[in-house]
């Protein structure tokens, strides 16, 4: 049983190994298509063209674009911003209308979408946005005059909901919601997507063969206790630091170093040995590989500690029955055989030069 946990075991440490490198590529492709900010881009124009359905899709796309790209809104590296709120949304549109915008923005939105913004606010009940804003700002500092222990976004809320009472709101408040809950549903989909694509990258390029490392690991004592070693290691170092995965993270160079050593994952000098190397990769070991290292490097550290816990309860109590097993052998003797080991251990005791 302890041989099937001890594989188990380092199944899990190379799939741990290798599933962090597969999360820091993915953030890293993540990051670099700001996926999230477009996502949420397609969600505010679905949401724009909710409140009128006259608009066009290429003008609520700009209209939404020109929003996250504000300046209060956007990203350290001048790209799309991946997070509003509700009523930032509410009323950068509405500034956007009334012309109250920097230079850059007005630009960025054109005169045109802005006419059509401005004849979307005016069939929900909104004819003068600035007015509408001037109010809001107004009643947000009585509010907070009056009830200073509102949180911000609360006082702005409510007074914009004062000032701004009618279909406009109405509807953004009604659909905003769970526009963003779609947009983290597509955005969840997208990594899901880019998870699995990296790791079929990183299984292809380690030729890390599921299977055959499963049946190396069955018949290779000394690389087996190495595994469970590290493991142990591992998760000693990791429990004495407060983020688990982020310190799993910095030491996993120097892991993947140690595999290599191993031999368990190996990195052809050309690409011409990388191509020789496919005679003996299974397609499906790859496959396997692919959809192990997709569960994620969370799943596998939680798999290593309760494997490490299980592996720890079967040995205590395989110790305790071998214990047992010698005080009831010892027990059942017969006098005569009890008689001749102690005349045995007497003469040995009894030898001397």
């Amino acid at each position: 049983m302890l041989v099937s946990i001890d594989i188990l075991l380092g199944l899990s440490e190379v799939m741990l190994l290798a599933s962090m490198a597969v999360t820091v590529l993915a953030q890293a492709v993540t990051g670099a298509l700001n996926s999230r900010a477009r996502h949420l881009l397609h969600g505010l124009a679905y949401l724009l063209q909710q409140i009128d359905p006259d608009i066009r899709q290429e003008a609520a796309r700009r209209i939404a674009a020109t929003i996250l790209m504000h300046p209060m809104i956007r990203d350290g590296m001048r790209r799309y911003g991946s997070t509003i709120h509700r009523e930032e949304f509410t009323k950068l549109l509405m500034d956007l209308a009334s012309g109250n915008a920097p230079q850059e923005v007005a630009e960025r939105l054109g005169d045109e979408t802005q006419k059509v913004l401005i004849a979307l606010l005016e069939k929900n009940g909104v004819n003068d946005p600035k007015a509408v804003l001037d109010n809001a700002r107004l009643l947000a500092l009585e509010l907070e005059i009056d009830k200073p222990e509102l949180a911000s976004h609360v006082r702005h809320n409510m007074a914009l909901l004062q000032a701004a009472k009618g279909q406009f709101v109405a509807k953004i408040n009604t659909w905003f919601d769970q526009t963003i809950d779609r947009v983290g549903e597509r955005f969840t989909v997208s990594v899901r997507i880019i998870t699995v694509t990296c790791s079929l990258a990183v299984a292809c390029t380690l030729q890390l063969d599921t299977i055959q490392l499963i049946n190396r690991l069955s018949i290779d004592t000394e690389l087996r206790n190495s595994l469970v070693q590290k493991a142990v290691e591992m998760s000693e170092k990791v429990e004495a630091a407060p983020d688990t995965l982020n310190q799993l993270s910095g030491q996993n160079k120097d892991d993947i170093k140690q595999l290599l050593q191993l031999g368990i994952v190996t990195i052809p000098k050309s690409f011409a040995e990388w191509q020789r190397n496919w005679s003996s990769v299974s397609p499906l070991g790859i496959a396997f590989t692919v959809m192990l290292l997709s569960l994620g490097a969370p799943f596998w550290y939680n798999a290593l500690k309760n494997l490490l816990k299980l592996r720890s309860t079967l040995a205590s109590k395989d110790d305790a029955q071998r214990q047992e097993r010698q005080t009831t052998q010892s027990a059942e003797k017969s006098p005569a055989e009890k008689a001749i080991l102690l005349g045995q251990q007497q003469g040995a005791g009894g030898d001397g030069p």
